[in-house]
């Protein structure tokens, strides 16, 4: 296996040490609608999101005539080249990358064309060997969810595009359950994807709220995606319940980001913001009451007290059994001037 450990999606780097990238997933919410879709795109922009993401499909090439109920409700959202390009062109306004899902065969031409910078494959094609490998033939970076995955078949997946000659690879961890209740997250699945694969991992997230994905970030998250929408209580669809919508996508965003500052860097130092404490919080070497000079200092003459502005208290051991060359008061802090050399 020879992926890389960072990817690149149309000049952005993604991957440790690179900031999260942030997927604003439009699905299908613009329920065939091309101002809202536009709204979509415009949404994702305004919140600070680094791609605005659809789906494309031919509603009778993807669902079997078996199930002619799942057509029906699929074909309303089904949309042309055209409906795609415009979106493509919003987002290209943005400055925002555009990604699109494509769940069969019969739209990839239409990427092509568009020339999208990256291939973002869905969970439903676990198994799908031979579409992923035409994708990987593509030579395109390539995110992964891996809903319904086992560990057999994600190595089975990767396997596979690597030999298709795949070098720019991402995974995100994945339920597809719409809502993912949240004892079935299993976010520690990113830890044994980390082991198994050396590219990024991220978090594509159907959970009701924001701590899921929260959590992923902290967890070191290098993608998120999360879907968005105009409209909630929607009849016969399910994103809408795991959805960002106007009134919070841009605090989702933010948060994300906080989160990551608030990692820090994997070092213990003293932080600017604590510099203060360390004279009011610490504490010293203090005279339990008065003391004369030449007094030969003994455990029962010193306590430590705040604020530390002496010595601190671990340095008792080397102060015991020294004299004084002044006098203290009680509650004086023990400095080394006042401390005659060892005899």
């Amino acid at each position: 296996m020879s992926f890389e450990p960072l990817i690149s999606i149309a000049g952005t780097p993604i991957g440790p040490g690179a900031p999260v990238y942030i997927i604003a997933e439009g699905g299908v919410a613009h329920f065939g609608d091309p101002g809202k879709a536009i709204a979509l795109v415009d949404l994702a922009a305004e919140a600070g999101a680094n791609a605005f993401k659809t789906q494309a499909y031919t509603t009778n090439v993807l669902i079997s005539p078996r199930l002619p109920e799942w057509r029906e409700r699929l074909r309303t959202k089904e949309v042309s080249f055209d409906f795609i390009a415009r979106m493509k062109e919003r987002c290209d306004q943005h400055g925002l990358t555009f990604l699109c899902t494509a769940h069969d065969r019969s739209v990839v031409p239409w990427l092509e064309e568009l020339q999208v910078p990256a291939y973002k494959v869905g969970s439903g094609e676990r198994g799908n060997l031979p579409f992923l490998r035409e994708l990987a033939g593509k030579g395109k970076p390539m995110i992964l969810s891996t809903g319904m995955y086992e560990e057999h078949h994600l190595l089975e997946t990767i396997s596979a595009l690597s030999g298709a000659g795949l070098r720019q690879l991402a995974l995100l961890h994945c339920v597809t359950s719409y809502p993912t209740p949240m004892d079935q997250v299993n976010l520690r699945a990113m830890d044994r994807m980390r082991e198994l694969f050396p590219g990024p991992v991220g978090y594509s997230d159907h959970t009701s709220d924001h701590r899921a994905v929260l959590a992923a970030v902290a967890r070191g998250a290098n993608i998120i995606e999360k879907h968005i929408t105009l409209d909630f209580d929607v009849p016969n669809a399910q994103d809408w319940k795991v959805s960002c919508g106007p009134d919070d996508l841009a605090a989702f965003v933010k948060e994300i980001r906080d989160v990551e500052v608030m990692l820090g860097r994997q070092d213990l130092k003293v932080q600017e913001c604590e510099r203060p404490a360390l004279n009011w919080a610490l504490k010293s070497l203090v005279a339990t009451g008065p003391l004369p000079a030449g007094t030969l200092i003994e455990p029962r003459h010193l306590d430590a007290m705040r604020p530390g502005d002496g010595l601190p208290p671990a340095m008792l051991q080397s102060v015991l059994g020294r004299r004084l060359k002044r006098s203290l008061g009680a509650g004086d802090p023990v400095q080394w001037d006042d401390l005659e050399a060892q005899p």
